[in-house]
Formats: structure tokens, C-alpha cells, sequence
């Protein structure tokens, strides 16, 4: 019987191809640190992300629904595989993936023939001749890895970061990659200026004198110690903050629409606004000045008067401790 490999996106799938492995190879191109995740069947989750990517990106969104249904009916007919290769690398991006696919496989009750093949270094960045070094580190996925993924992904979609918090502090040594994963994803919630740890970043960067967008990107990817997040996710993030309703990032008034905004970025010389400056120094709120609306993970953030975590304290801040 044949194989599948699921992997993290496009660029791994042509290097494993170009490597060798005549398999069907899966790309899952989400991007779940970004939009709502919720419990459920995996077409429950396609149906409410699919929509979100298209508007969060400027996509056509009958394309995204159309990709999501094709990848999921090849999930559906996992047993058609005799053995399923799970390609995934320790950073968030992919270690949200991977829990979202072996909490499939808990609901579906199958480890048989499931292998997980991590990798501590990012798959992209390797050559053919180089990237299959990693499946001599293929190990069986048994009932207690399902159950451990299963648990977490229903942590993710609870309408309170506190379940994955919690989780913080059990072991996951089965997946390695997870509880760093998990870590840097609630650093994504907004501190007590208001801003996630990657906006605080990138304003501090533009403070700086990093004002070209490309430049930008890179400067805060080597910021992180497992890198993340993509171009596109990081220039909507900076649309976010110069079209806010008290911008933070100066930005032309005449620009409207989501295309138009991410054109503009890809030409634009970034420079904090005078609020931009207050808010990275803590003397004022991005939450409190622009209110928020958007989701991590199950929980949706919305208004001035929600869950935030102290970064220094590393502890959450419940919404009635941030109200005033």
C-alpha cells in the first residue's frame, strides 16, 4: 500500500520531491496562530478558517474553500495509506499544525502506520540531498501521543488562553517541540502596552531605523528562537497597526481597501506615529487607544478590556484585571 507524508507547505513538499520520495506529500498551508480554532470535526475547522484566511489576506476565497475541502477528503481516505509520514518542524507554525492533524487521527482512532518525523531546523531551508536526514528520526505514534494532542487541541479552542496555560506545566516530552511552541504562542496575546510580543518587536525595530518592510521582517524573524511566522501574516500585522483607528505606524489616509494596504507596504518607508512612540515606551495602550478584535486560537479578543498576559511576570491578566 502506498504512502502519504503531510508536511508544513509547498517549499517542503518540492524538496522532498526533488529528493527522491515519489509518495503523495500533503502540504497543509494553514496558518492557525492566526483566526479562531475550534473543536470538532476537521471540516467544522476548514469551514471557519477558510473564509477568515481569505479576508485576513486579500485571497480568493472560493480558492481557499476549494483547497481545504481537496485536503481534507485526502485525510478522510487515510486508510488507503499503509503508512502516514508526519513532517512538521519545532516552531509554532508547525506545531499547531501537527496537533491539529494528530488530534484527527485520536478522533479517528488510528496510530497505526503513523510516523512523526520532527525536525529541530527549518525543512525549507534544506537542500534534496539534505533534508531526508531527518526521517532516520521517525518515531511510531502510539495512543498516548493522540491523547496528549487530542487534549491540547481542546485546550486551544476554549474561549480562554488559561487550558493551554495550564498545560504549560506537564510534560510533553513525546513531543518536544510543543511546550516551547505553546509558550511563545501566549506571548502572542497582548501585554500591558497593548501590543503582542511581534508587534513590540517590529515597532521597536522601526524605532531603530528599520524602515523598509523586507528588512523589517527579517529583523524580527531574528528576534525569535524558533521563527514563525510568514511575510504574508507579518505585513498584515503591520497593516493592523498603521490603519488602526489611532495609528500606530504612519500611513497614508487614502488607502482603503486590504489589497491596497499591502501594495502600499511593499514601497512604504516606515516611521512610528507620535502614538506608535507612547505605546512602546508604556506610556500609552494600543488595546486601550484602538480597542482589538481578533482571535488566539478559541479566544476571541475583543474591545479594550480583555485577556492580556505580563510578559515579565509571565502570567496572564484576566480581563477584569486589565479594565481599567
Amino acid at each position: 500500500m502506498a504512502t502519504l507524508i503531510i508536511t508544513n507547505g509547498d517549499g517542503a513538499v518540492e524538496l522532498l520531491q526533488a529528493a527522491g520520495r515519489d509518495d503523495v506529500i500533503l502540504p497543509w498551508r494553514d496558518v492557525l496562530h492566526e483566526g479562531p480554532i475550534v473543536s470538532g470535526s476537521l471540516e467544522a475547522s476548514s469551514a471557519l478558517r477558510a473564509p477568515f484566511l481569505a479576508r485576513r489576506f486579500g485571497l480568493d476565497a472560493d480558492k481557499v474553500s476549494v483547497a481545504f475541502t481537496e485536503r481534507d477528503a485526502v485525510l478522510r481516505r487515510h486508510t488507503d495509506f499503509e503508512t502516514i509520514e508526519l513532517w512538521f518542524e519545532h516552531d509554532l507554525y508547525d506545531q499547531l499544525q501537527l496537533v491539529q492533524i494528530l488530534s484527527f487521527f485520536a478522533d479517528a482512532g488510528r496510530h497505526d502506520g503513523v510516523k512523526l518525523v520532527q525536525a529541530d531546523d527549518f525543512l525549507g531551508r534544506q537542500q534534496p540531498e539534505s533534508i531526508l536526514r531527518f526521517a532516520d528520526r521517525a518515531q511510531g505514534v502510539d495512543e498516548e501521543d493522540l491523547d496528549l494532542a487530542d487534549r491540547v487541541w481542546a485546550d486551544l479552542a476554549m474561549p480562554t488562553p488559561e487550558y493551554v496555560a495550564r498545560r504549560l506545566n506537564e510534560p510533553t516530552d513525546r513531543l518536544p517541540f510543543l511546550e516551547p511552541a505553546l509558550r511563545r504562542f501566549i506571548e502572542e496575546l497582548p501585554a500591558r502596552n497593548g501590543l503582542s510580543r511581534t508587534e513590540a518587536t517590529a515597532l521597536a525595530a522601526i524605532a531603530a531605523g528599520a524602515t523598509a518592510p523586507s528588512r523589517l521582517f527579517g529583523l524580527v524573524l531574528s528576534k525569535e528562537e524558533a521563527a514563525f511566522m510568514g511575510d504574508l501574516s507579518f505585513f498584515a500585522l503591520l497593516v493592523d497597526l498603521a490603519f488602526a483607528e489611532t495609528p500606530l505606524i504612519e500611513s497614508p489616509a487614502s488607502v482603503g481597501e486590504i489589497d491596497d494596504r499591502f501594495a502600499w507596504l511593499q514601497s512604504a518607508r516606515l516611521a512610528l506615529t507620535e502614538a506608535g512612540e507612547a505605546v512602546l515606551a508604556g506610556d500609552e495602550d494600543h488595546v486601550a487607544l484602538n480597542g482589538i478584535d481578533r482571535w488566539w486560537a478559541g479566544t476571541r479578543l475583543n474591545g479594550r478590556n480583555v485577556w492580556r498576559y505580563d510578559r515579565v511576570k509571565m502570567s496572564l491578566v484576566p480581563p477584569r484585571a486589565s479594565a481599567a
